[in-house]
């Protein structure tokens, strides 16, 4: 990352601490119905207008550094193929095999050649098309050049890998989707990373209720106090809204070291963590050595797929290194999953009970309430068609835009402090 941002960062948030712990905030509360979380009619629009209507992070161009290099993964129900090809070229196919619908490729892989499937021998080049069918004679006269893998857009901007289901080869800017955050995204050097592990997790709640749970620091000290909260400051946090997408930052009480230090040698890591929101449900956790990325996916309007991916920052890590990384990977995806994801499922199943028709986001929760207002804002739009910005003013968090959730005016002012306060 640029100096001059990292140092913008940490005067933030040594500014917040001068003044007693505050936080970054929005102009107001919002209201956000508990209907986005359970309508099956919203999920099917979720569906068509998100999830393969717009650009989806599919990995890290680390993932598919050289040729035959690929990686699957499912998205609402459709198999992905992402594979560097011969050119050095990034392409994504439906993983179906043109003959009886198998899958080609399973899991990730370097260096391949081609893709077989393991019913009958169909052969695929990296490019997709038909090398041959395994019976001549059975298929005599078939035009091999129709009968490729289908093949949808795919574009690769700042070390990320974007592919858009309904969209036709070619047709993808990924730097474009980005926008403004890609530069950032550049600095950070995500094509340098390696891949170390990927996990999955089934949890019975709403996409959405995994994103919440990034979104906010707010409950770290509460929900996280026996694991998290000693390490990591819960009223402290930066957020800017970038176009649809954003970022958090999160302080380590590790920061107070910095008191003692001119400003001009002030290290950004390990004393924060960076937390990238890629709409419309990508997680990326930046720390010094290495980063996680979360791809949310829904599995019905009551279920979804939390997919972790850990990678080591940098060159290949020693064993000592990688036995520290992944224990530390092990921890965060126990307490998430303990805590975090248990609340969610909690609050999922509290939405039969009509106890409630809103959920309630603080003026301490802007990256929470930027996420509804984009997503909101994304559906009412078309997706990948322009909608109406939804950008931060600085200090304050997001700017409101009126959208289904209701914002909810604060009737005095409401000093930038955490619960701390009488």
């Amino acid at each position: 990352m640029e100096r001059a941002r990292e140092l913008d960062i940490l005067d933030r948030v040594m500014a917040h601490r001068a003044a007693g712990n505050t936080t970054d905030m929005a102009p107001e509360m919002y209201a956000n119905p508990v209907a986005t979380y359970v309508e099956g009619d919203r999920y099917e629009r979720e569906v068509e207008r998100l999830f393969r209507g717009c650009p989806i992070v599919a990995c890290l161009s680390c993932d598919v550094a050289d040729p035959g290099d690929h990686v699957t993964l499912s998205i609402t129900d459709v198999p992905v193929l992402v594979v560097r090809g011969e050119d050095g070229t990034v392409r994504a196919f439906r993983n179906v095999c043109r003959h009886r619908g198998v899958t080609v490729a399973e899991g990730r892989g370097c260096g391949a050649r081609s893709f077989m499937c393991p019913f009958h021998g169909w052969s695929y080049r990296l490019d997709g098309r038909l090398v041959n069918p395994t019976h001549r004679a059975g298929f005599a006269g078939l035009d091999r050049s129709t009968h490729g893998l289908s093949e949808m857009a795919c574009g690769e901007a700042a070390g990320l890998v974007f592919v858009h289901i309904d969209g036709a080869a070619g047709s993808l800017d990924a730097a474009e989707w980005l926008g403004d955050l890609g530069a950032e995204l550049i600095d950070v050097g995500l094509g340098r990373y390696e891949h170390l592990e990927t996990r999955s997790s089934h949890r019975a709640m709403n996409w959405k209720l995994m994103g919440d749970t990034f979104c906010e620091q707010y409950h770290l000290r509460h929900l996280h106090h026996a694991s998290f909260a000693a390490a990591i400051q819960s009223d402290n946090s930066l957020y800017d809204a970038s176009g649809r997408h954003g970022r958090m930052v999160t302080p380590a009480f590790s920061i107070e070291a910095l008191d003692h230090r001119p400003r001009s040698e002030w290290p950004l890591f390990p004393h924060v963590v960076l937390s990238y929101m890629i709409r419309p449900n990508t997680i990326l956790l930046v720390q010094r050595d290495h980063t996680e990325l979360f791809q949310l996916l829904p599995d019905g309007a009551g279920h979804s797929i939390s997919r972790a991916s850990l990678y080591s920052t940098g060159a290949a890590p020693s064993d000592t290194g990688r036995q520290r990384i992944t224990g530390a990977f092990d921890m965060i995806l126990d307490v998430i999953d303990r805590e975090d994801y248990e609340m969610c499922e909690q609050t999922q199943r509290s939405f039969g009970s009509g106890a409630q028709r809103e959920l309630l986001f603080g003026r301490n929760e802007p990256g929470l309430i930027h996420f509804h207002q984009s997503i909101e804002a994304m559906l009412q739009h078309g997706g990948l068609r322009d909608h109406r910005p939804v950008d931060a003013s600085r200090p304050g968090g997001p700017a409101h835009v009126p959208l289904p959730g209701r914002s909810m005016a604060v009737a005095a002012p409401m000093r930038q402090r955490g619960d701390q306060d009488p």
